[in-house]
């Protein structure tokens, strides 16, 4: 038995993302275990990227074509003065070497300025397509398009509808490497709650409007509902917040399509796409790291360490069974001038990696792991994205 349609979620890593686009070209090309529909998709900084592209009905081919020709130097949008004066200044002012903007124009125009509202499933419940994002300010992980709807975009005064919400813009957010990028700044949607009433789960003060109404619908008619006014414009202030790159929290989400059908069956695998070795953010901004103060050097540490420890301390067996590990020879995450030698490398050992993984992998394999059948799938369910296998339209 096979099942020719899976749900993937890809890995963070800049510009070696192009191996996950060559594991893509491997599923597809495979004979015995193709997949041809990728239904639901997710992941953080250049994964959210590869999910983008294939959520908006683009297949592996195309993702591989467009990866090889898009010039990436092209997204260092460094301020007059280069990387090193106006990038520094930028750094100081903005908190990001480049400002990320090229990136957003491009990305938005490739994928013809879709919205969210593409990404819908068939009940109207949901969306195929997620984004990992953190937020800083407020110590939050984020799942994007869903948890849009807790912030404003600075200097609007309603909150953000994740239907109209550019995916280019959420990619954006997903990939704002800290330190090379100019972070995201939202304005979280909160209301200042004066009078708890019999609600549960929120504070005096400050609360997501979200929750505040989801807590006085919680109360119903015979409870007290929470009272609450609006922020004035001071206290908005404090509510923005920086949006970095996922990577920096959970790179590798695979996690994501189990956490809501614990008890169901199956209705199709998930496929997990990461990478191993290279060398990770700015090879030439880390030498000069590596000669400045040692807060700034221990600053750079915390980073690569929340963006590789976690996910690659706790993988589980659960993980493991169904991810893909891509080899990144010695690129670096930020390496944007690949050679097409390192183009065709990457690209190549996605290939290899999915075949070395499918020659052992059966869905029996994965079904005893996690104790749970595949079964139908219900009639509405999620509508899948443009078939990978080979060419096809």
């Amino acid at each position: 038995m096979w099942i020719d349609e899976a749900d993937g979620v890809f890995r963070g890593g800049g510009v070696k993302g192009l191996g996950l686009a060559g594991a893509l070209l491997g599923f597809a090309e495979s004979t015995d275990k193709p997949v041809k529909k990728w239904v639901n998709v997710a992941g953080a900084s250049a994964g959210a990227i590869i999910a983008c592209y294939l959520a908006t009905g683009h297949d592996a081919d195309e993702m591989v074509d467009l990866m090889k020709k898009t010039k990436f130097g092209d997204f260092q949008d460094f301020p007059p003065g280069g990387q090193y004066l106006g990038g520094g200044i930028n750094l100081l002012r903005k908190h990001g070497l480049a400002h990320g903007e090229k990136f957003l124009t491009w990305f938005d125009d490739t994928l013809d300025h879709a919205t969210f509202e593409k990404t819908k499933n068939a009940d109207g419940t949901d969306w195929r397509l997620k984004l990992i994002a953190c937020d800083v300010t407020n110590r939050a992980l984020l799942v994007l398009p869903n948890d849009l709807e807790r912030y404003r975009l600075p200097g609007e005064s309603k909150a953000i509808d994740p239907n109209a919400f550019p995916i280019a813009r959420a990619a954006r957010m997903s990939m704002s490497i800290p330190y090379f990028f100019e972070p995201v700044v939202l304005v979280r949607d909160r209301v200042f709650v004066q009078d708890l009433g019999d609600t549960d789960g929120l504070v005096p003060g400050a609360n997501d409007r979200l929750d505040v109404d989801a807590a006085n619908k919680a109360v119903g008619a015979n409870g007290k509902a929470a009272s609450f006014r609006e922020l004035t414009d001071a206290e908005l202030k404090l509510q923005l917040s920086v949006i970095v790159d996922g990577g920096t929290l959970s790179n590798f989400p695979v996690w994501l399509f189990d956490v809501d059908t614990p008890n169901q069956p199956l209705k199709r695998p998930t496929f997990g796409f990461t990478l191993t070795g290279g060398k990770g953010v700015g090879a030439g901004l880390n030498k000069a790291v590596s000669h400045a103060p040692w807060a700034v050097r221990f600053g750079f540490d915390i980073f690569h360490t929340s963006q590789e420890a976690w996910d690659k301390r706790f993988v589980s067996h659960s993980t493991r069974v169904r991810t893909i590990a891509v080899d990144a020879g010695d690129v670096g995450t930020t390496q944007f001038n690949l050679s097409a030698a390192d183009q065709d490398m990457l690209i190549s050992n996605g290939k290899k990696a999915v075949a070395k993984f499918l020659s052992t992998f059966t869905l029996d394999q994965y079904e005893n792991t996690y104790g749970r059948k595949f079964g139908d799938v219900p009639a509405g369910d999620a509508a899948p994205t443009k078939e990978l296998a080979g060419t096809t339209s």
